[in-house]
């Protein structure tokens, strides 16, 4: 004898429920089953059919370049992230650094404390980075698109004090 484990459940819950809720749950779903007010998938697929693929003066090539930009700009977008949030986690950990150590009125004891004070750094590191940063995430993204070394020292493009007034 076979089994069959989802449809076996199904029944045997279906026999252990109410047979009036049973129904009223049956009826929902074959409602729910119908197309919405007689659109279906045939007929969405049949009005795209009529529809041309390419508009009127594109060619294949242009598509391509227009699919490959699209593609790098958004693997700059992505690339760009990482880097800020390479330079807010960096910006953390100078910030938890220079927050007291002993401020248990203002963080909290314990674990709980110290877990608060790292949020706080975190977010703290976040903000400063959202709004310039202190120029790491920006030497880094110069150097890769150069394709040159990032050890040679740069004056950072903001003060500090001009990031702080921005958070």
């Amino acid at each position: 004898m076979a089994i069959s484990p989802p449809s076996d459940i199904i029944n045997d819950v279906a026999r252990a429920a109410d047979p009036a809720r049973l129904q009223a749950a049956s009826r929902k779903l074959m409602e729910g089953a119908s197309g919405a007010e007689g659109a279906s998938f045939d007929d969405a697929v049949k009005e795209v059919a009529d529809k041309p693929l390419m508009m009127p003066g594109s060619d294949i090539y242009s598509l391509r370049n227009s699919l490959r930009n699209d593609a790098e700009t958004a693997n700059a977008d992505k690339v760009r992230k990482a880097h800020q949030e390479f330079e807010a986690y960096i910006l953390q950990t100078f910030v938890e650094s220079m927050l007291p150590k002993e401020a248990e009125n203002t963080y909290g004891k314990g674990n709980a404390g110290s877990i608060w004070k790292s949020m706080l750094a975190e977010q703290i590191g976040g903000q400063l980075s959202k709004v310039g940063g202190i120029g790491i995430a920006e030497r880094l993204l110069n150097a890769r698109k150069h394709g040159t070394s990032a050890s040679a020292p740069q004056a950072p493009s903001q003060s500090i004090n001009t990031l702080l007034g921005k958070v």
